[in-house]
């Protein structure tokens, strides 16, 4: 949203330096992008006239032009088409700076060579100056233009005129006109806010034939809900035409391309309160056969119809879109664009001018789909005042009659099934002190709210007050955006800064939130670092995976249109972009939320996601494991850790027989009969797709169940103060005979004094029979009170033994 200082002084008076104004806009929470300053930015733009232009010797598209710029005659080489000898155009001179967008660089102009031809300076096009988004040519001046003359002085900028590019909330769409501006600026100074005096109606055409607008036009909601209010107005015998040069240039000020004073006339009440308006040829509007007058019907457009918008392109148009028809054919894509078959040319004569309140799903959506976007619909899909349709229709009407002449039918047909009834919210003085940590007068705290155009309902009471809210602010919904609007005008610089006093009671303990801090610390303490994925996925990235994926009706784009059902795609895409700058070992983990289709209503749920790929440690010059690669072992025995000391203990690793999902082999994590969540190998195919080297092992954990299950120990173990014993056990089992099988083994024996149990070998290959492995496992005993003896240790080991050989059918190897 771009607004000038001058357009804002219209309505309110406000002494502010153009700096101190773009810190109280800032302080009232609308942001501002840029300010500049007009005028200013044209130095070294001067008004030229093309004298020749020659095709250049050394590039087709080139000209080599020879200009007048009022002092002395340049070579200048020029890439447009559009112009010829004698056409006036602006000329930036050497060592002029261009204007730029916010953010890019400063470009100045230099003398240089263009395909070996000197080129002088740069004739311009409305884009490069800034002027609009017109970039098809150069931008070509009138003839009355004097040569020699600086841009500023010729387009009028030199009066001092400061323009501001808002950046504004969804929530705010009251903010997207010069008018709701104002409005913040008329609460925050005091100065009342001044609107344009528009007639409540105008004096009846002198034809009788024309007197109502009702005898000429008549307008059929087939769909309310998707359109609540259409006002339809005529203005007849209008001459189409240039604009008067106030309007142009308020217009052009803010980037609108000025196209006519009907037309323009529309932007301007558009930008000035922020309703879209269009304007119809009265005459190129179907009559039924049955029919005297035309009949504007705003219905459902029919699935596959064809419409070509104002931008000369044929669209074709769904069902779930809204369009403005006669009872014929469509005539404008509503709250979008306007149709090339009804559009106001320099031979209109009478005009129909059309305000009025759509749906803004209804409009984001026909945008979205068709790829066409406009100011209207951007206004459209954040919310109009459907209050405002009569102002905004006569306020266009009376602009039109100054600018185009004609006369205005009297009335208005005005289609407005359910009156908008205004929401009351109370506001308590006392919860408005007690937020913001102030003391604010009841008296004061309403004349906050009358600033605003937040009327009282009725008489105050001692402790509260309730207050009726306007179509216009749609983001007022409950007490706390009241208290956020009286913060607002107070000054939020104002309030004073605390330190936060917990008092017992107030702030209750957060359990959730530590308990994840404390997972994030113990994984990160791991060597682990934590990534922060999107939510919102292409469906493609998730194709491979089993869960009942959740789509979203209306996405930004192809590229965010499913919500995620795992973190492992994010993970994946993340090794992937490191890899891709040869950062190739990674040790990752992710928590957040994932969603998955479940009857009418998605799951959501936490889940804690951990991706291991490349070097296990880093390379030194020396060392055993310089090519050490992550395996599914490391991410087993990284989470048993991670396990042990968050509290949770008795989990299983099961084994799966068969690929799955993204995984070429895989266990299920279990404790009890409930699943926790999965580990595996990722499928080679996949990490090849992915350009990723090295073998990947993934694992994925709902953090909720973790959350709920943990049992952390709540008392400090001291260190052990007698020495331990140690018994090793090397053993032939079948190959099917898994470590989590040899634990369980080492459980039901229940030896006593067992401290520790740990593999440290497993072999295949020479003296081993086929289909059998050996295992050698290290165990440890000690005891907490006393020193014990090898018997002691040796009886409880023998159980273990014994409980190999009959549950394990395992045979003791000697040595």
């Amino acid at each position: 949203m771009k607004v000038t200082i001058n357009w804002l002084r219209r309505y309110v008076d406000i002494s502010w330096t153009p700096e101190e104004l773009r810190e109280r806009l800032t302080m009232l929470g609308v942001e501002v992008e840029s300010m500049r300053k007009l005028g200013g930015e044209f130095e070294g733009v001067v008004v030229a006239q093309v004298l020749t232009a020659d095709k250049h010797p050394n590039a087709d598209k080139l000209s080599v032009c020879r200009v007048n710029d009022g002092k002395t005659e340049r070579q200048i080489v020029c890439g447009a088409k559009n112009f010829k000898p004698g056409d006036k155009v602006p000329l930036a001179l050497p060592g002029c700076t261009m204007p730029t967008p916010p953010g890019t660089p400063p470009f100045t102009i230099k003398v240089g060579k263009l395909r070996g031809v000197e080129s002088q300076g740069m004739m311009c096009s409305a884009q490069e100056l800034g002027l609009s988004e017109d970039a098809s040519g150069l931008l070509i001046l009138p003839t009355d233009a004097i040569v020699g003359q600086s841009l500023a002085q010729h387009l009028g900028r030199v009066s001092g005129d400061v323009v501001y590019d808002l950046e504004i909330t969804p929530n705010r769409p009251d903010l997207n006109s010069v008018i709701g501006i104002a409005r913040e600026l008329s609460a925050l100074s005091g100065n009342p806010l001044k609107l344009p005096a528009v007639p409540e109606r105008f004096e009846p055409a002198e034809a009788p034939s024309i007197a109502t607008v009702a005898g000429q036009v008549a307008v059929r909601l087939e769909d309310p809900e998707l359109c609540p209010r259409y006002t339809a107005r005529m203005v007849r015998g209008v001459k189409v035409g240039p604009s008067p040069d106030w309007l142009k240039q308020d217009l052009e000020k803010v980037g609108i391309r000025s196209i006519s004073n009907v037309v323009d006339v529309t932007n301007y009440v558009m930008l000035e309160i922020g309703q879209p308006l269009h304007a119809f040829d009265y005459h190129l509007l179907a009559v039924a056969p049955e029919a005297k007058t035309p009949v504007i019907v705003v219905r459902r457009a029919q699935e596959g119809e064809k419409f070509t918008t104002l931008d000369g392109k044929e669209r074709s148009l769904t069902h779930d879109m809204l369009v403005i028809a006669d009872e014929t054919k469509p005539v404008a894509l509503a709250g979008v664009m306007g149709g090339l078959n009804s559009e106001i040319k320099d031979t209109t004569q009478d005009v129909l001018i059309e305000s009025a309140c759509f749906k803004p799903q209804t409009i984001r959506l026909a945008s979205k789909k068709l790829e066409l976007r406009s100011d209207a619909s951007y206004r459209y899909e954040r919310g109009s005042d459907i209050d405002i349709c009569d102002w905004a229709s006569r306020r266009a009407a009376q602009l039109i009659l100054e600018t185009a002449g004609g006369q205005v039918a009297s009335g208005v047909v005005d289609a407005y099934p359910k009156r908008h009834e205004p929401k009351q919210i109370t506001l308590r003085y006392a919860r408005t002190n007690q937020l913001l940590g102030l003391e604010i007068a009841p008296a004061q705290q309403r004349e906050y709210l009358n600033r605003l155009e937040l009327p009282l309902d009725g008489t105050p009471g001692e402790s509260s007050f309730s207050v009726r809210i306007p179509a216009f602010r749609v983001d007022l919904k409950g007490e706390i955006d009241l208290v956020e609007e009286i913060a607002r005008l107070y000054g939020v610089d104002r309030i004073p800064s605390r330190v936060p006093c917990a008092q017992p009671g107030t702030n209750p303990f957060d359990a959730v939130y530590d308990q994840i801090a404390e997972a994030r610390r113990l994984l990160t303490g791991s060597g682990l670092m934590e990534i922060q994925g999107q939510t919102l996925l292409p469906q493609t990235a998730v194709a491979h995976l089993p869960s009942q994926l959740v789509p979203l009706q209306n996405p930004l784009s192809g590229d965010m249109n499913v919500l995620r059902p795992s973190l492992l795609p994010g993970l994946l895409e993340v090794l992937q972009r490191n890899v891709n700058q040869k950062q190739t070992d990674l040790a990752l983990f992710e928590m957040g939320r994932v969603f998955t289709a479940t009857g009418n209503a998605p799951r959501e749920e936490r889940r804690l996601g951990i991706a291991l790929t490349g070097q296990r440690n880093p390379l030194f010059w020396s060392g055993g494991e310089r090519d050490a690669k992550f395996d599914i072992h490391d991410l087993k025995g990284l989470l048993e850790e991670f396990f042990a000391h968050f509290g949770l203990r008795g989990l299983t690793f099961v084994r799966r027989p068969e690929p799955a999902g993204l995984y070429l082999e895989s266990a299920n994590i279990s404790l009890g009969k409930q699943s926790l969540g999965e580990i595996g190998l990722a499928n080679p195919m996949l990490a090849k797709k992915l350009d990723l080297r090295d073998s990947v092992v993934l694992a994925e954990l709902n953090l909720d169940l973790l959350l709920a299950r943990r049992n952390p120990a709540k008392s400090f173990k001291p260190l052990p103060q007698y020495p331990a014993i140690r018994r090793d056990v090397a053993m032939l089992v079948e190959e099917t005979v898994t470590h989590e099988a040899v634990l369980n083994a080492v459980k039901q024996a229940k030896p006593s004094h067992l401290e520790t149990v740990e593999l440290f070998d497993v072999f295949r290959g020479k003296n081993i029979p086929s289909g059998q492995k050996s295992l050698a496992y290290a165990f440890t005993y000690r005891s907490l009170d006393k020193t014990l003896t090898d018997a002691e240790a040796s009886a409880a080991h023998e159980k273990v033994v014994r409980q190999f050989k009959e549950q394990l059918k395992a045979v003791l190897r000697e040595g």
